[in-house]
């Protein structure tokens, strides 16, 4: 439980620090998204903000995470384009997920899962969009989780355990896509998914690696079968299962 929470006969929560955790979270997301927007339009990523439709640059004021949706009624300042409502969504969920990280994490957990899901955001957002996983972004979850997991460096069994979490992981993909080529001729998750999951898994146990999968595998089920309804298709439909991995992976911590 967070040391930020008193505990007597009942729970009394610091409403001032929840409300700053919500704002940290909302510029988390913010950032998350406007990196992965970054990646998907081969962008520099220290660059100043444009409106996607007329270029334009977006002075600072007009960058405040969902304030400043609200205050521009969702569209551009200049050209009067609607703004990508991603955005917004990405700073609720985010500044929620803090909040949540903030009452049942310790504080090293908050710090390393708040971090880890900026992380997990942008591959989210890449392979939702563009179906590929952000290599920069999975080599920084490699480094959280080196840092989260293995350091300091006092226990070789820890990274024996690690290793095989993160082989368990990578199988996991590995074994059912090509099983499924086997049969099917075709692989049935994308090349970087496994190593998404194996990168994953070494923060979580075994029994959450498979929570995530399953889940995953259940939330891909009921996005693909609601795209069938809708569009009465089958053809060329490819899920973006990263994007699945990454979302149960943020919510993960808390179950």
């Amino acid at each position: 439980m967070s040391p930020f929470i008193i505990e007597n006969q009942i729970f009394e929560i610091n409403y001032t620090y929840l409300f700053l955790i919500f704002i940290l979270g909302t510029i988390a997301g913010s950032f998350s998204h406007a990196f992965a927007d970054g990646c998907i339009k081969n962008k520099k990523i220290f660059r100043r903000s444009t409106c996607n439709h007329c270029n334009k640059s977006i002075n600072w004021f007009h960058l405040i995470p969902i304030f400043s949706f609200f205050f521009l009624k969702g569209k551009c300042i200049y050209c009067k384009k609607e703004i990508d409502i991603d955005t917004l969504l990405f700073e609720l969920f985010f500044g929620s997920l803090f909040i949540f990280y903030f009452i049942y994490l310790n504080v090293w957990d908050f710090f390393i899962f708040g971090l880890l899901s900026i992380f997990l955001g942008i591959i989210f957002e890449t392979d939702r969009k563009k179906m590929f996983i952000d290599i920069f972004s999975l080599s920084i979850i490699v480094i959280i989780s080196l840092v989260y997991t293995i350091w300091p460096l006092s226990n070789y069994k820890i990274i024996i355990e690690k290793i095989f979490l993160f082989s368990f992981g990578w199988l996991t993909i590995f074994l059912i896509s090509y099983s499924y080529f086997i049969i099917k001729g075709i692989h049935g998750f994308g090349s970087g998914d496994k190593w998404l999951l194996g990168t994953i898994s070494t923060m979580f146990s075994y029994q959450e690696v498979l929570l995530i999968f399953l889940s995953s595998c259940i939330l891909g089920s009921i996005i693909g079968v609601s795209i069938i309804i809708y569009k009465k298709s089958l053809t060329n439909m490819k899920l973006p299962f990263g994007s699945f991995i990454c979302f149960v992976s943020t919510i993960c911590p808390l179950i």
